[in-house]
């Protein structure tokens, strides 16, 4: 099993639903924590997660179960690659429904990242906190022709990933 089928396969598990929007909302939750707290612990993301009610794991299952898709999620946002992106579904889907998705996976994100009380106060972290909050609202445009709105999601997609990476950036800066 890769990186990617461990994380969907504890995704499923966490989100107690194959919905694909509840999978990304699940997947948003993780990362908006990890990217508000930066360097806490396992144990702190599981009490976070358990709390949240992500789930119906309490935090010690959430610990031993999820350790490994943990520290592969952290990899991947700490990776000088940029290597991290939003878990969405594939091109091949309808695009209503990868649209759906990352509105979904946004909001997910949001609650995350607000539960830990961080402060962005200005600056681009603080603007790309608000374009996300516009981004949980997307939906598809029935006057735009379907090239438009492909092209649209993929900026939306690539603008939600930097703005996560930056509001990470942010994080560890205002925890050093």
């Amino acid at each position: 099993m890769n990186d990617n089928e461990s994380k969907l396969a504890w995704l499923l598990a966490l989100s107690a639903d194959a919905d694909p929007a509840r999978v990304a909302e699940t997947h948003g939750v993780v990362i908006g924590l990890l990217v508000a707290g930066p360097k806490q612990s396992d144990q702190e993301l599981a009490d976070q997660l358990a709390a949240l009610q992500v789930g119906d794991w309490d935090s010690e299952k959430i610990q031993q179960q999820l350790g490994p898709a943990i520290s592969t999620l952290r990899s991947e946002l700490g990776s000088p690659d940029m290597d991290f992106k939003p878990l969405l579904p594939t091109d091949d889907r309808p695009l209503e429904e990868r649209t759906r998705c990352l509105a979904t996976w946004v909001t997910g994100f949001l609650a995350g990242f607000g539960t830990s009380g961080r402060r962005i106060d200005g600056g681009d972290a603080a603007e790309a906190l608000r374009m996300l909050e516009q981004i949980a609202r997307a939906g598809l445009d029935p006057e735009a022709d379907d090239e438009a709105q492909e092209e649209a999601f993929a900026e939306l997609s690539e603008f939600v990933r930097i703005a996560t990476l930056l509001l990470r950036e942010e994080s560890l800066r205002q925890s050093a």
